[in-house]
């Protein structure tokens, strides 16, 4: 088989853990039950990026108002998960005061981070690999501060210094952004308190590069044989239909809402369902009709056409597409341009090759490497 998704932390962890749990969850596509405690972490996450983000307008770099962040962290609250409205109320108090106490700390000397909620994908020997960085300093030696948010009330001791999760950001990171990491830190909320380390050595990071393909190779050859262990499997919730355990609720099958007396809850199911098979259905519909109309407009030399309800717009544009990412980075680096663009971010690479302004021998380099993508885009609006 193939893998499902990319490789991420969680993923090689969970196949480790079991990869039986892994294949109900990946391959299966067999949901957990919501916890709380993801749902918690989530909406802090989501505030803390919100707090950081004048990181996509640097000309101007401002914290926003703490009335603001918290006003944020209300409206992105993810609700999911919690035992009952008292425990979610509890747990949402913490959070603002979280937030209170991290804005009064940092909103003075705000600054503005080489990266946030940084999205990493790239393949190592074939395995595609994926995750999402909390954020990213710079250094003023030019090197990366990896940086990961936590929330849970305290952290194990002696985790920073072995920690996979750090171990696979710093790889990631050092892969696809071409600069070296010069420290990793877990920043512990509650305590608003950050747990630094030094970057990873070689012996760890050959460990995690291991486990990567193990893990990979694993799951290609349908190797899902469970693991119990007792701390594992009490709190599983695939315990019901796990080959260890499924012995143990012979004669319960899963009852779908209506049979368990709730009709209501199993009519919002269908409907849910239901609007996602309309919204996919129109969007399929949608893309293919775009496709057909920037055919037309570009068989007939049009940029604009109406019908009687709609007029619409083709826009042309532009993207370069590189295959070779580090390439990129050499060349941006020997240009002495790397500072300017950060990272060999598409737009901003893009950009540079198309302006004309840009020094002629760097975009002859980047052209001869990359591929000039011409399409369309349609600008639609009622009449």
């Amino acid at each position: 088989m193939k893998l499902p998704r990319p490789l991420s932390h969680s993923s090689i962890s969970l196949y480790n853990e079991c990869p039986q749990k892994y294949k109900f969850k990946y391959v299966d596509k067999i949901p957990e039950k919501p916890k709380h405690f993801f749902s918690f972490g989530q909406s802090v996450h989501l505030a803390l990026e919100y707090f950081y983000g004048p990181v996509l307008t640097p000309k101007a770099p401002k914290a926003p108002s703490l009335e603001d962040l918290l006003k944020h962290y209300r409206e992105i609250w993810v609700k999911p998960g919690y035992r009952d409205e008292r425990q979610e109320a509890e747990y949402f108090e913490e959070g603002r005061q979280i937030l209170a106490r991290f804005h009064d700390k940092h909103a003075k000397t705000f600054h503005v981070p080489f990266s946030v909620e940084y999205n990493f994908n790239f393949e190592y020997e074939g395995v595609p690999l994926t995750g999402k960085v909390d954020r990213i300093d710079k250094l003023p030696d030019g090197r990366l501060s990896i940086l990961d948010y936590k929330t849970g009330k305290k952290l194990a001791a002696g985790r920073l210094d072995i920690d996979a999760q750090l171990t696979m950001y710093q790889f990631a990171c050092e892969s696809q952004l071409g600069a070296e990491v010069g420290e990793l830190i877990f920043y512990h909320l509650p305590t608003l308190k950050e747990h630094r380390t030094v970057r990873r050595d070689k012996p760890l990071v050959k460990e995690l590069t291991t486990r990567i393909v193990e893990t990979a190779e694993g799951i290609i050859k349908d190797r899902f044989d469970p693991k119990p262990t007792e701390n594992a499997c009490r709190w599983c919730d695939y315990k019901p239909i796990c080959p260890i355990y499924k012995d143990q609720y012979a004669g319960m099958p899963p009852v779908a809402a209506k049979a368990a007396g709730e009709p209501e809850l199993a009519a919002l199911v269908d409907k849910y369902g239901d609007a996602v098979a309309k919204v996919e259905a129109a969007k399929a519909e949608a893309e293919a009709a775009a496709t057909a109309l920037s055919a037309a407009l570009k068989k007939k030399n049009y940029v604009r056409a109406f019908g009687e309800r709609f007029e619409v717009s083709s826009v042309p544009v532009v993207k370069w597409e590189f295959a070779d990412k580090p390439k990129v980075i050499e060349i941006l680096k020997k240009a002495g341009v790397y500072e300017k663009i950060l990272a060999p971010s598409a737009p901003l690479v893009n950009k540079l090759v198309e302006d004309k302004g840009t020094e002629a021998n760097l975009r002859a380099r980047l052209t001869e490497i990359g591929e000039r993508v011409e399409t369309t885009d349609l600008k639609l609006k009622g009449l």
